[in-house]
């Protein structure tokens, strides 16, 4: 049985790929892959700006590899 990666551990890697622009779409993609509750867990204002600052950055970094 493959045990599920946690909301926010899961939240940290969608924020450093690159793929999404902002938190609302990272929390988007959370509810398609099935997390439940992820507006409230996401809640916390530290962990909102440490998710947009990973954004950004994997923004920046993506748009120099091209």
């Amino acid at each position: 049985m493959e045990q599920r990666t946690g909301i926010v551990e899961r939240a940290f890697e969608i924020a450093r790929s690159g793929d999404v622009a902002s938190i609302t779409i990272l929390r988007s993609v959370l509810v398609k892959e099935g997390y439940s509750n992820v507006a409230q867990v996401l809640a916390g204002r530290s962990l909102k700006l440490q998710l947009a600052r990973m954004i950004t950055e994997a923004a920046m970094a993506k748009a120099k590899r091209q």
